[in-house]
């Protein structure tokens, strides 16, 4: 991302966006930013109650206001091919390939890992294998892939509306900025949340 005013360069990782680090396996982060104690405490003498919530309140006014132009970009992230591999399941089971009586391998697939199936589809081909009958099958599990990337991008792009019309919370009441806000930073400071972190993140200063 480029600044408009001074011409810098600003490194934003869109590596974890989209909640993916907050559903991840090992060391999720079930805080919405980072606000420990370290950070609350270089806020001046107000803390949390001063310049940090005025902010918080106009950032979320605008991003409420032009919410349509903020989920047009959005929407091109889920659907980029470098990005959306990260949002497929990642609870699923991972293949499991035995040894067969005969010396054969038998693979079960119990996720919808896209590395697991260039595999086969690799060694298939070296076999001969990928004949008339074996194309449909390949084909089918592209198709379930791309469903299942689809499913999960449609619902990344509603959890996102959620938290621009105040619904993020409970969808069924529609929160006011202030209230929001309030609640993002409760969910930020909670000890809860900041004990399953990594470690070495130090949530804990």
């Amino acid at each position: 991302m480029l600044d408009r005013l001074s011409g810098k360069i600003l490194h934003i990782d869109f590596g974890d966006c989209f909640e993916v680090a907050m559903t991840r396996e090992k060391f999720p982060e079930k805080i919405p930013f980072r606000l420990t104690r370290m950070l609350t405490n270089a806020m001046e003498v107000t803390g949390l109650d001063g310049n940090y919530r005025t902010t918080c309140h106009n950032v979320m006014e605008v991003l409420r206001q032009h919410r349509d132009s903020v989920m047009a970009v959005l929407e091109a992230f889920v659907y980029d091919p470098l990005l959306n591999w990260r949002l497929m399941d990642t609870t699923a089971k991972p293949t499991k390939r035995s040894h067969g009586r005969d010396g054969s391998f038998s693979s079960s697939q119990g996720g919808s890992d896209v590395m697991d199936n260039m595999e086969v589809a690799s060694s298939q081909s070296k076999l001969g294998s990928t004949g008339p009958d074996s194309l449909p099958s390949f084909l089918g599990q592209g198709f379930v892939q791309h469903e299942a990337l689809n499913k999960k991008a449609i619902t990344i792009i509603n959890r996102v509306r959620d938290k621009l019309t105040g619904r993020d919370f409970s969808h069924d009441e529609t929160l006011d900025v202030p209230t929001q806000v309030q609640l993002l930073i409760k969910q930020a400071t909670s000890h809860e949340n900041l004990c399953q972190c990594y470690i070495g993140w130090c949530p804990f200063w």
